[in-house]
């Protein structure tokens, strides 16, 4: 990110972000903003093409990454609070239109490069951190979130099996409820210690939320809420 661009980044709301947790757009926003970044918000923006892209359907893919494509520009990094939508525009999105790549971060790998200090609003909290499956293993992003949540004044504690999949993996939880069920009751129960369970991608908050709602749990928060307003 060259010093004219440094202090300007577009904000990639994503379709979970914009329908289902739009409080934590509007926290990833006020982290950015706290960090001395002017935020854009593209008002063309709409799904990065990877529900389609996942379940093989490459044409309806490539029409709906399209959208994307036209609606960024290249002037400003691309921040996204979801390691699985920044995965798909950083890995897969070039070449399935046959663009050059953009300059996109997922939003914990950003701020932990760039945001400098926060606000200890984690002071006293224990917090577990979920890794969601795109943004470890695809991304290679593990200690920003963290490093982002012990500089927010919390005590991180250790996650059982952190590596593994919380059962979400989009069409997965629909394919075998029951499997996708089973990870989940391990992911919650592996938090038990923990005031909240925290993770960075808005897939694995969805699923893991809900089943929480249905057998009890810790909180599960975005990452972005955590940091912008105390876990």
């Amino acid at each position: 990110m060259s010093s004219e661009k440094a202090r300007v980044v577009q904000l990639f709301a994503t379709c979970l972000g914009d329908l289902v947790f739009p409080e934590a757009v509007a926290d990833a926003e006020s982290l950015l903003g706290e960090a001395g970044f002017e935020v854009e918000f593209p008002p063309r923006q709409t799904c990065c093409g990877q529900p389609a892209f996942n379940a093989g359907h490459r044409a309806a893919a490539r029409r709906v990454a399209g959208s994307f494509v036209r609606a960024f520009s290249r002037h400003a990094p691309i921040v996204c609070p979801s390691g699985s939508c920044a995965t798909m525009v950083s890995h897969y999105l070039p070449e399935l239109v046959g663009c050059q790549p953009f300059d996109v971060w997922e939003l914990s790998s950003f701020l932990d490069a760039h945001g400098g200090e926060l606000p200890r609003r984690n002071e006293g909290r224990k917090l577990a951190y979920h890794d969601s499956c795109h943004m470890l293993r695809e991304l290679r992003v593990a200690d920003a979130p963290r490093n982002l949540l012990q500089r927010s004044g919390a005590e991180l504690v250790p996650l059982g099996r952190a590596d593994l999949c919380c059962g979400f993996g989009g069409t997965f939880s629909v394919r075998q409820p029951e499997v996708s069920v089973a990870m989940a009751d391990d992911k919650l129960a592996a938090a038990e210690a923990a005031d909240a369970l925290v993770t960075a991608d808005p897939g694995c908050l969805m699923h893991l939320r809900g089943r929480a709602a249905r057998v009890g749990g810790p909180p599960i928060i975005h990452l972005a809420t955590a940091l912008a307003r105390g876990a």
